[in-house]
């Protein structure tokens, strides 16, 4: 790969991780006034960055998409498991990127705990991670 790509892949990569935490931060705090915003920014710039392999721009930004259609998939079950209660446990595997960047890995976990009734419990070595979920019984 070449420097100038290398860079913009850097550059990419930096900036979607700044706005990340950057959202981060206005979610938590839901203050979008002039001096959260500056230091919100503050903080998402100074924090300390893993020293984990670059993860590409794209699939940075698939990973944060399937957690941006994950949350109205989390409020159709809540319903559901209101109306109708799921109590059989179960183990599942659910297949992930593959990818070593911690923080795409930390968008596949935050997208499957994010859904009601899982949590991951694990990363597989293949990259897919081991999960509980409830369910309803088979039939009913």
């Amino acid at each position: 790969m070449t420097s100038h790509l290398l860079r913009l892949r850097r550059a990419a990569s930096w900036g979607l991780t700044t706005g990340f935490r950057l959202g981060l931060w206005l979610l938590l705090t839901s203050d979008f006034g002039r001096f959260n915003l500056i230091v919100g920014l503050a903080l998402a710039v100074a924090l300390p960055r893993a020293r984990s392999r670059l993860a590409s721009p794209s699939l940075l930004l698939r990973s944060l998409w399937a957690v941006l259609l994950s949350i109205p998939q989390a409020y159709a079950e809540a319903v559901s498991m209101m109306l109708r209660p799921h109590r059989v446990e179960r183990l599942t595997s659910l297949g992930g990127s593959g990818s070593s960047s911690s923080l795409v890995v930390f968008l596949e976990v935050f997208r499957i705990t994010l859904t009601p009734l899982t949590i991951a419990l694990g990363r597989r070595p293949d990259g897919s991670y081991l999960v509980h979920e409830l369910g309803r019984r088979r039939g009913g």
